[in-house]
């Protein structure tokens, strides 16, 4: 592993994740301070997350088109200016709703751009046989900074004044944005002839489907990513008092924070554990894990029951979120990276909406006990694809196939 590129990619999720954890709780603040409308104040996070439905799909393709370090140079740096633009209209009193949400769209936007392409430049960076270890610091990283540090230095941040806030997330880009100058080389995967972007999107959806691992990994991903977001939709209605768990809004916060534990935990603990037990397992560990997180809030209002069982979602969260970037990596040739992790990208993410949606309509004709027991039957049902399509010999034979990375010019 050149350990010099690799500290490059490392800083620039890092500062990625920072400023992606700074934007999730201070654009809702700043919005509070514009209006006390609800669903305007909700539109600020509408804005951000706008971009997660479509984009990736177009992201993946002029990730696989260009040289991939300045196209996330370019993002970051796009994520900046958005963020600094907003500061500079908060100082001067022109700060209004529309420059709120075009900033927060502009960072949404570039946060696709981003992801995907650092996704697509680890294995040209590490080289595959060192994927394992890089997406654990990675993952870990996003979890730490995405949820730990970024949600409470930014709730401080706006006591300092907003357009302070809005500095903060400019400067996390910014340093996002230093960690590509880090690497040299020009890191553009090779293409044999000119095409358009649709003919490329449809090539990224086409490998995928017809790759029977990754698109067995996507289902499952779209699957268990409907089964979550129905959980956290209606979560804090059922454990936040008057709901039968009673806690107050720090004790949820802190419930959430068992999630993050775990998924840090689990990132770092991959290595060791798909040593000791194999691929499968770990991905079959998953459905149990998330089986048990979805599941107990059905069976049970005890606070620390709970707990324990979010922390053991987050912590195969954690080592499923590893394993599934890394086979990713390794089974797609390098000129697909980017469309077939945007393709994966907007699957998973266009379940999140669906479930949150259902899960509302069950919990307001029945109550939220319901929503997590079908959370936790239907994600249940993932093992099966585990053992019938992820089989031991089939996960072995592609571990080891790992194709050259990507030549740098």
């Amino acid at each position: 592993m050149r350990v010099r590129g690799f500290f490059g990619v490392w800083l620039t999720a890092a500062g990625g994740n920072l400023g992606d954890g700074l934007a999730i709780t201070v654009f809702p603040l700043l919005a509070t301070r514009l209006t006390d409308v609800p669903a305007l104040v909700a539109g600020a996070t509408f804005a951000r997350t706008l971009p997660y439905a479509a984009a990736p799909l177009v992201a993946g393709a002029l990730v696989d088109r260009t040289n991939r370090r300045v196209l996330i140079l370019g993002a970051n740096t796009a994520r900046c200016a958005a963020a600094l633009a907003l500061c500079a209209a908060l100082l001067s009193d022109l700060g209004s709703l529309g420059a709120l949400y075009a900033a927060a769209f502009l960072i949404g936007l570039g946060e696709t751009f981003a992801d995907i392409g650092t996704s697509a430049l680890v294995p040209a960076v590490v080289g595959r046989d060192r994927l394992d270890r890089a997406n654990s610091w990675l993952q870990g990283t996003e979890s730490t900074l995405n949820e730990f540090v970024g949600p409470p230095v930014g709730g401080a941040l706006i006591l300092g004044g907003t357009a302070l806030a809005a500095g903060g997330i400019a400067g996390a880009y910014l340093l996002a944005a230093a960690g590509m100058l880090l690497l040299r080389g020009a890191y553009r995967p090779a293409r044999s002839a000119p095409t358009t972007v649709r003919a490329d999107i449809a090539d990224g959806l086409r490998f995928l489907w017809n790759h029977r691992v990754l698109r067995t990994l996507a289902l499952m991903v779209t699957g268990m990513a409907a089964c979550w977001s129905a959980w956290t939709a209606v979560l804090v209605l059922y454990v936040v008092e008057p709901g039968p768990v009673g806690l107050n809004s720090v004790g949820y916060g802190v419930l959430l924070s068992a999630l993050a534990v775990g998924g840090v935990a689990g990132s770092f603990l991959t290595a060791f554990v798909q040593r000791g037990l194999g691929t499968r397992w770990v991905l079959a560990g998953d459905v149990v894990t998330s089986v048990v997180l979805l599941g107990t809030p059905a069976l049970t209002a005890n606070p620390w029951i709970i707990g324990c069982a979010t922390f053991a979602g987050g912590l195969g969260s954690g080592m499923w979120n590893v394993v599934v970037r890394t086979l990713r990596q390794r089974l797609t040739p390098d000129e697909l990276l980017g469309r077939v992790g945007g393709a994966s990208r907007t699957l998973g993410w266009g379940a999140v909406p669906l479930g949150a949606a259902l899960a509302g309509l069950i919990a307001e004709a029945t109550g939220p006990r319901l929503v997590f027991a079908l959370a936790a039957g239907t994600t249940a049902l993932m093992i099966v694809p585990v053992f019938r399509v992820l089989t031991a010999s089939a996960l072995a034979e592609h571990d080891t196939a790992a194709r050259p990375a990507a030549a740098v010019e």
